[in-house]
């Protein structure tokens, strides 16, 4: 185990619904990683099983709420709940090992942009089963976006012997195990306090967040030595068929991400790459996937807020638009990358 160069102070944050079935491996490596976390607050968003009565059980803070708020409402409640320096925003499906937040303090104090880091990250390995264990197979070794609009987990699928070897700068981390510093949160959180959209609800929203920091020229780190194992339930390389809600909240919240983040420069650098994609997308949704056109009709009634959020959030950047922008390129090696939207 690395030395940490301080006493960090972070806390945890999980929200889960309805899956007792690997939280109490989650619930157990939390439990084991040193240095240990100063709070652990889990949202009980309308979950259907004994999860809440777990959590409780394991020391955690829970916050029962009667209906389903989502990922980003039940993260911005349970944010609130916290104030430690940094948190580490885990989901329930996720068991890291015992010195992964101690190697990603290391990795962010050791380097000389260390003021800069709004978020460290570790390499995440495919799990399986209750217990959460290993498999030879990559989960997301960070995140990566291309001209399309799109962003992927990177390396998803791809066996362990392609990991990286070395640390590197990344566009983001994925809403799985990511460690992201208070202040950089509380920077780019919007004026009514929301670190999430709510309107997102679940997915994307890990993208949404990561383009956001970007604007604020805050940069996070991925560290390949520090490992955890995520179950995901839904996986995205094994196709969509049958994921009708999936795909609707996909959909909605491919488009709004790019009003809440994107500007004009972006779309000119990355033309004409987005709009065949989006041409896909509707003619998929008119077509042979018709179950998500509400969520073309969903963007639209969301317009209004949309177009708040982004002038809020291109009237603060910090980072230029060029900045920005280079992270937007097309995936590129030999080993597969998964769409994580």
């Amino acid at each position: 185990m690395p030395v940490v160069l301080e006493q960090p102070h972070f806390d945890v944050v999980i929200v889960p619904f309805s899956s007792a079935e690997v939280r109490a491996a989650c619930l157990g490596a939390v439990r084991s990683m040193e240095p240990s976390h100063d709070r652990l607050v889990v949202l009980g968003n309308c979950s259907t099983d004994d999860s809440c009565l777990m959590a409780e059980r394991a020391g955690a803070e829970v916050v029962r709420l009667e209906h389903n708020t989502g990922f980003t409402g039940g993260m911005n409640r349970a944010l609130t709940r916290t104030d430690s320096p940094w948190v580490l925003l885990l989901n329930p499906d996720c068991a890291p090992q015992p010195d992964y937040v101690a190697r990603l303090f290391d990795a962010a104090l050791e380097s000389p942009e260390s003021i800069e880091i709004g978020s460290v990250t570790g390499l995440l390995v495919r799990a399986a089963g209750p217990n959460l264990e290993p498999t030879d197979i990559i989960d997301a070794a960070a995140m990566v976006v291309t001209p399309q609009g799109r962003h992927f987990d990177r390396l998803a699928g791809a066996g362990l012997d392609h990991a990286p070897k070395d640390r590197a700068w990344v566009f983001g981390g994925t809403g799985a195990a990511t460690l992201f510093r208070r202040t950089a949160l509380e920077d780019v959180a919007y004026p009514d306090g929301e670190v999430f959209p709510s309107s997102f609800f679940a997915y994307r929203e890990d993208a949404e967040l990561a383009w956001r920091l970007q604007w604020r020229a805050w940069r996070c780190l991925f560290v390949p030595e520090a490992l955890a194992h995520h179950g995901r339930g839904f996986r995205l390389e094994l196709g969509r068929r049958d994921q009708a809600n999936i795909n609707r909240l996909s959909v909605r919240n491919r488009f709004l991400l790019r009003v809440h983040c994107a500007d004009l420069a972006w779309h000119l650098r990355c033309f004409p790459w987005w709009l065949m994609r989006d041409l896909v997308v509707v003619g998929a949704c008119l077509t042979i996937e018709r179950q998500s056109f509400p969520a073309l009709l969903e963007a639209w009634r969301l317009r209004s807020d949309a177009w708040k959020r982004r002038r809020w959030v291109l009237s603060r950047s910090k980072a230029s638009s060029r900045q920005v922008s280079h992270w937007f390129r097309r995936p590129t090696g030999r080993t597969k990358e998964v769409d994580a939207s």
